[in-house]
């Protein structure tokens, strides 16, 4: 099933699979990865309880046994239509007897999709109905064409920084995908601009933003044509494109990262858990914009 909202020349598709974002489009040209699985057959999966990976698939969390695959529970359990309006959808997954035998906690997920001009604005409302403390990261995935124009090469687009970027960024292992942070790859030199190349993802997996300083990027290309992610709320940024140069990139804001070098198997203690006490919960948005 997807749904569709609409906002003057913009039109989004959301498919009730994974509550994830189907399409894109604006003045005709769709800016959303259509998938491939010659590449990477996803789209813009949600990662919750975790983004990326943990050690072996499984870490404890308050004496709790979790057995999850990358990015989590949310993505491949149901989601329902909770609200549907001309330009907003909220959907809604609560915990189940599937999503408790890997991530064994009570939640309420809503996610709302709201499009407003050429900006779409997605929101994550987790809340804890259990009874006992809860923690979660939570994270978007959406990948973008690149090349948007059938002119354009993925080398014709930029990325750019609302802010210097001084930091060294991190990146996870292509096989296991966790990180090891005793090694730092200085992708930016200080700048704020980000020139793609499909080498960049080769030898390495994502960049990893950790505690960016910017929380705004613009993915440009040659003609105009381009994408604006703001995160405010997220403290995480990843820029992935997969191997074999795919014709996309992803750019991800997350709450936390994958499982790092120097962390014990403690959920809890992972970087970037929310945690929540029972009844309490925690809302999270990112932007879109089409530019």
């Amino acid at each position: 099933m997807q749904i569709k909202i609409t906002s003057a020349d913009s039109c989004v598709i959301l498919g009730l699979d994974g509550a994830q974002l189907n399409s894109l489009k604006k003045s005709g040209y769709e800016y959303l990865w259509q998938g491939d699985s010659k590449y990477w057959a996803g789209q813009a999966p949600v990662c919750f309880p975790i983004v990326g990976v943990l050690p072996d698939g499984r870490a404890t969390a308050f004496g709790r046994e979790c057995v999850m695959k990358r990015h989590g529970v949310a993505r491949i359990n149901k989601f329902e239509v909770f609200e549907q309006y001309k330009n907003s959808v909220t959907f809604i997954q609560k915990s189940s007897d599937s999503t408790k035998s890997a991530y064994p906690f009570d939640y309420e997920l809503k996610i709302k999709y709201t499009v407003v001009g050429d900006t779409v604005t997605t929101e994550y409302n987790v809340t804890n109905i259990g009874d006992c403390q809860m923690p979660f990261v939570i994270g978007g995935h959406p990948a973008f064409n690149c090349p948007i124009d059938d002119d354009e090469e993925f080398e014709d687009y930029k990325i750019i920084f609302d802010k210097p970027i001084e930091k060294a960024c991190l990146r996870p292992d292509h096989q296991s995908g966790l990180v090891d942070v005793d090694k730092k790859y200085d992708v930016m030199h200080g700048s704020d601009t980000l020139c793609l190349n499909h080498s960049l993802f080769e030898e390495n997996d994502a960049l990893i933003f950790e505690n960016c300083v910017s929380k705004s990027v613009t993915m440009l290309g040659k003609k105009g044509k381009g994408i604006r992610v703001e995160f405010q709320d997220m403290n995480n940024l990843l820029i992935w494109s997969a191997v074999g140069g795919a014709p996309f990139v992803a750019l991800e804001p997350w709450t936390g990262i994958s499982s790092c070098s120097d962390e014990d198997n403690l959920l809890e203690h992972k970087r970037g858990m929310t945690i929540l006490s029972p009844n309490e919960t925690a809302s999270f948005k990112y932007k879109i914009t089409m530019i």
